[in-house]
């Protein structure tokens, strides 16, 4: 049955008269967060110790400048003759307990591209299916794994991947390793549970520590970032130190709303990267930190229409110019055809597990199950709904 939209026609007018107040609204906001952005950085004075000591007072999830000035607009330098490109990615099917039986599938993609040889990119698929308890529960087999916990342990698989192949790949030139998403773990499940959080980033930081002891470089790139973190400097710029509070801090979502990092860099031209901050949320500044992986960021603009992509790195990177340089030019050459590094698109494409294949691997669970003598079969929503959607049941 198809969307009425003749009934959503007068919302969807509303919709479009609402976007355009709002974004005059936000022109006037971003406008003042410029000002005050080059106002900061033509006199950054004390603003890098008042950050730090927010930063471990409040757990501020803000940036610190470094030593390279805030109005930075650096140009990639040449690109090595010879170079390796890896990226990697990563899907999943989502455990479904109205499904044939409890299991889900992480996939990870992943590509070698080199320049200066004239081969072919080398792609590879890791599928891999989980079942068995320790996999699905937590807690004493309590609970069943949440989506952002198996989403964790496809994050781990992915940099393991980067891992496992700029370990090859350095053997025969200079490699980059890319990740498409930040390289922060999202750590909010802690709160579910403390301690597969802290597993999960324990096993995460070692993957980090194995592409730095590979001598790899590896990079976290965001499209179309609405990070905040330099909005969070320039509003901590604006307030007296003795009225900083955890109150005043999180006004910023009132003073600045809606404005994102992206738009204070507008002056960086094609290919080139800002000067480089050091991320100030509590991980950050904390246990990567203490295990020698702080991650700072950039901003680049790809050349394509002015896209801002923010690049994130580790310290080991941020620390060493020539390992910066070389990301900051990989990622150049990568996107010179769309906007975007051609490896994470396609390290995408290799992981992708749709709509059939999700099918094919109900198929296979159902003849494992029925070869074993296990009764199966969908509960009585799925079935309804598969009878409803014209998909085949199963009994």
């Amino acid at each position: 049955m198809a969307l009425e939209l003749n009934k959503l026609t007068a919302k969807i007018g509303e919709l479009g008269k609402y976007a355009a107040v709002r974004n005059r609204d936000l022109d006037k906001r971003v406008e003042i967060a410029r000002t005050v952005f080059r106002s900061v950085a033509a006199a950054p004075g004390e603003i890098v110790r008042v950050a730090e000591s927010v930063s471990k007072r409040f757990r501020w999830a803000g940036a610190i400048p470094t030593e390279e000035p805030m109005l930075s607009a650096f140009d990639p330098v040449s690109r090595p003759a010879r170079l390796n490109v890896v990226a990697a990615d990563g899907s999943q099917i989502q455990p479904d307990r109205h499904n044939l039986a409890l299991y889900y599938v992480i996939n990870i993609g992943s590509i070698v591209f080199r320049y200066g040889v004239s081969s072919a990119p080398d792609v590879f698929r890791h599928p891999d299916a989980f079942f068995e308890d320790e996999e699905l529960y937590y807690e004493d087999e309590g609970s069943l794994m949440t989506t952002e916990m198996i989403n964790a342990r496809r994050d781990v698989r992915e940099i393991g991947e980067l891992a496992r192949l700029g370990g090859i790949e350095m053997r025969t030139a200079p490699t980059v390793a890319l990740l498409d998403n930040g390289l922060l773990l999202y750590i909010s499940l802690r709160e579910q549970n403390p301690r597969f959080g802290d597993e999960i980033v324990r096993e995460y930081l070692a993957q980090l520590y194995a592409l730095k002891a590979s001598g790899a470089v590896v990079a976290g790139v965001v499209d179309r970032p609405r990070s905040a973190n330099v909005v969070r400097l320039v509003h901590l710029a604006g307030l007296e130190e003795v009225e900083i509070a955890p109150e005043k801090l999180r006004e910023v979502n009132r003073v600045y709303k809606h404005v994102t990092d992206a738009s204070l860099f507008n002056f960086l031209g094609s290919g080139q990267r800002s000067a480089v901050f050091v991320l100030a949320s509590p991980a950050s500044v904390g246990e990567y930190a203490d295990a020698g992986h702080k991650i700072y960021f950039f901003f680049l603009n790809t050349g394509e229409s002015g896209n801002l992509l923010r690049v994130e790195v580790p310290e080991w990177v941020a620390s060493n110019k020539e390992k910066l340089d070389l990301v900051h030019t990989t990622i150049v050459a990568q996107c010179k055809t769309n906007g975007f590094p051609y490896v994470l698109a396609r390290a995408h494409e290799e992981a992708l597990i749709k709509a059939a294949d999700k099918f094919a691997v109900d198929e296979m669970v159902a003849s494992a199950l029925a070869n074993n003598g296990v009764p199966f079969g969908v509960s009585l929503k799925q079935m309804n709904k598969n009878l409803l959607s014209g998909k085949r049941r199963y009994r």
